[in-house]
């Protein structure tokens, strides 16, 4: 199925950027959106965990910066999509804020570690030098506290940011932090409670799902469980990704998932069975048609009964010309329990489709019902004006009464003396409630009995 467009407002001073997302990307802790707005001017879009930061307007980024990283490294998904307006949602009303409006927007909620990392992510849009002297000050900050454990963890942060200042070879070289790099090293488990960013670098799938669920970063468990399941893409791992969008998704966005998760994972029956029961939940009779039919699925009864329900209820008022390959198919499999469901096709092409048009396209059924002889019959005489009488009353059978009348209005012209057509003229325009001209054509035939 396909997703509405999606536009995102955001606030600057006193006017709103109006802008659409072209993609998201899902890089460690960051969550960035790539924007436009209608003069092609890009604004990225700043999360981390979640949370929103701000918009920065860009005309081009650096090519070894995080951000740059992120689209190189991290998993991206085009707009319109769930996660996104997901992300979106739980974060409007979205503001535009400066750079030292985001700095202290960020002192509250984060950890002076935390903070470095956020900086990191401004590399393209802020001058290299200023975010470094702002994270050293954190740095210092730190220190000033004794907290050596705390300056260190920033100290990695800046090694990652800049490997080769002076000033951060020298300090991740201290001797006064030796301790701290060997546990490091040693992945000490009273590090990980320390550095909950080292703690998630180095979890396992099972631990980083645990903690991204404490930290309520729903929508990025999702995208890693999407990841995860796209690299082992087993029975077990499909639950865990399917009970996911249980909890957090609405029907349409499940639906809209599954289709991306097919579409990337085609021969995987526990997804193509699910979006056809979210197909038919939702009554999308042309996804389940194509879906059946691409996919060659064999329905159980159950699932037979809910696709006739389906096409009982539906009389095929979309286009039934798409439903053609799925009719073809259903019926072959089904003839015994699917001749009502035939001929209520077959009356409906002749709805939408010249007769020429409608023979050829049931030739290819195996099962020629009597309908369809009667279509083979009627593209036999459509031509054959010695045949008009027998064509009218075939497509009145098939309750064609325009192109009935037409038939019985030829036949009159040429055979003026016979009631017959005159007869079936005064029935149809009954039928058509259109009591007029069925008592003249009623009257004519009442005449022309008594001329004969």
């Amino acid at each position: 199925m396909l997703m509405n467009p999606m536009t995102i407002h955001v606030k600057q001073q006193k006017k709103e950027l109006v802008l659409v997302p072209s993609r998201i990307v899902f890089y460690e802790q960051m969550q960035l959106v790539e924007t436009f707005n209608d003069q092609s001017e890009c604004y990225m879009l700043f999360f981390y965990k979640q949370k929103y930061l701000t918009a920065v307007r860009t005309t081009r980024l650096k090519l070894k910066s995080y951000v740059a990283r992120a689209f190189k490294e991290g998993t991206v998904y085009d707009s319109p999509h769930p996660f996104l307006q997901a992300l979106i949602e739980m974060n409007s009303p979205l503001h535009k804020i400066s750079y030292p409006q985001l700095k202290k927007k960020i002192v509250r909620p984060y950890s002076r570690q935390e903070q470095a990392k956020i900086l990191t992510f401004f590399e393209s849009f802020i001058p290299k030098k200023q975010l470094f002297q702002d994270m050293k000050s954190l740095f210092y900050q730190y220190r000033r506290e004794g907290n050596m454990s705390g300056a260190y963890r920033v100290i990695r942060v800046m090694r990652d940011f800049a490997p080769n200042n002076r000033f951060v070879k020298e300090m991740a070289n201290d001797l006064a932090y030796r301790d701290f790099a060997d546990l490091y090293l040693e992945q000490s488990h009273t590090l990980m409670e320390r550095d909950l960013l080292f703690k998630e670098t180095c979890a396992s799938f099972e631990d980083h799902q645990r903690l991204l669920k404490e930290e309520n970063r729903w929508i990025e468990a999702s995208s890693h469980l999407l990841s995860h399941f796209y690299n082992q893409p087993t029975p077990e791992n499909y639950q865990l990704y399917r009970a996911s969008l249980s909890r957090h998704f609405d029907c349409d966005s499940r639906t809209f998932l599954l289709e991306q998760v097919s579409q990337t994972i085609p021969s995987f029956p526990l997804v193509t069975e699910d979006l056809f029961q979210h197909y038919l939940v939702n009554e999308n009779i042309s996804a389940v048609a194509r879906l059946y039919t691409e996919r060659e699925l064999m329905l159980n009864e159950e699932q037979f009964k809910q696709v006739k329900a389906l096409l009982e209820q539906n009389r095929f008022h979309e286009n039934p010309e798409n439903l053609l390959p799925f009719m073809r198919r259903i019926t072959a499999q089904n003839p015994e329990h699917t001749r009502e469901l035939l001929d209520a096709f077959v009356i409906r092409l002749l709805e939408t489709m010249e007769l020429e048009h409608v023979h050829a396209a049931l030739q290819s059924f195996s099962k020629k019902s009597s309908l369809i002889r009667k279509v083979e019959r009627m593209n036999e005489i459509r031509e054959d004006l010695d045949c008009m009488q027998e064509l009218g009353e075939l497509y009145y059978g098939f309750h064609q009464l325009e192109k009935s009348i037409e038939c019985f209005q030829m036949e009159m012209e040429l055979k003026p003396s016979t009631p017959e057509p005159l007869r079936w003229l005064s029935k149809v325009y009954a039928d058509k409630q259109m009591m007029d001209e069925s008592k003249a054509y009623q009257q004519l035939c009442v005449d022309v009995q008594k001329w004969a």
